[in-house]
């Protein structure tokens, strides 16, 4: 009877592996990114009309730095992924102050891209910024007294606090996708007329709607879940 007691101990101990790692691919799956082709173009812009709806903001020591059009596309080479990488661009961008438009800004990506990550912690999924070519960070220029010069520079990193938040909309096979940004804890260095302190309390806000389109350019279900 006790040969049979220890001959079941490693029978029992892989039943039992066997079931901790099924469980953990499964809590692993999480939300993913779905398309209703292979090889859809996904097209994000500006969700929603002029207003503040629209609005791209990237709020500092320095003040507002707010953007009225972004863009980007990206084409994904599976129908299901757990990634969009993302190097959008950045039009009709000013410092806000006072209230009202002011000094024009250009937002330059250089290297970087952001990836936007499906599986939420929590109530938000992660963001990232990541640059390809090592040194670079995303600059953000200002035009000031008829040039254009270096305001601030955002390295790689992942903010520390909320990040994003990705909804659904419409009914299958008509449905498109919005990500919602609230990302805090964003590293930023001010540069030239802008200041020169390091700081890591910057906020980025601004709706995306993200379209799938096929090749003939004709629209395919994109959704999250």
């Amino acid at each position: 009877m006790h040969r049979k007691s220890k001959a079941l101990v490693p029978i029992l101990f892989a039943a039992f592996a066997l079931s901790a790692m099924t469980a953990s691919g499964a809590s692993a799956a999480g939300e993913r990114f779905h398309i209703s082709v292979e090889h859809a173009i996904l097209d994000f812009a500006q969700d929603g009309t002029e207003g503040t709806a629209s609005w791209h903001t990237f709020t500092t020591t320095v003040g507002e730095l707010r953007c009225t059009g972004v863009e980007a596309s990206v084409t994904p080479t599976a129908k299901t992924f757990s990634e969009i990488t993302a190097a959008p661009t950045y039009t009709k961008c000013n410092k806000i102050e006072s209230g009202s438009e002011g000094l024009t800004l250009h937002v330059k990506m250089t290297s970087c891209d952001y990836l936007y990550t499906a599986e939420r912690s929590g109530t938000h999924a992660p963001v990232h910024i990541q640059c390809s070519t090592p040194g670079d960070h995303i600059h953000i220029n200002v035009t000031f007294l008829g040039s254009e010069i270096l305001c601030m520079t955002i390295p790689p990193q992942t903010p520390t606090s909320n990040g994003v938040v990705y909804h659904t909309v419409g009914v299958s096979p008509n449905r498109t996708l919005t990500i919602e940004p609230t990302v805090e804890g964003i590293e930023y260095t001010e540069k030239s007329v802008c200041g020169s302190a390091v700081a890591n309390d910057g906020k980025y806000t601004g709706n995306i709607l993200v379209r799938g389109t096929n090749t003939n350019k004709e629209a395919v279900d994109t959704w999250w879940e």
